[in-house]
């Protein structure tokens, strides 16, 4: 597995409606402006789990809880 991916907080996965982008740690879709990122096109779901992970590792501190 790569480095960046043992970093990894969001990932994608299947939903009713499409794909969700979800967090590793809790299992909760993420939320992105109070809209819980569930529904999308794989493509925009694995896009956008790329953007939060991303953020993520640079320590972007509005991605701490």
């Amino acid at each position: 597995m790569p480095d960046e991916r043992k970093a990894d907080r969001f990932a994608v996965r299947p939903d009713a409606t499409g794909w969700t982008v979800f967090e590793l740690w809790t299992g909760n879709p993420a939320v992105i402006a109070t809209v819980p990122q569930t529904g999308l096109s794989e493509d925009d779901a694995r896009h956008t789990a790329g953007v939060l992970n991303s953020q993520a590792r640079r320590g972007d501190s509005s991605m701490r809880r």
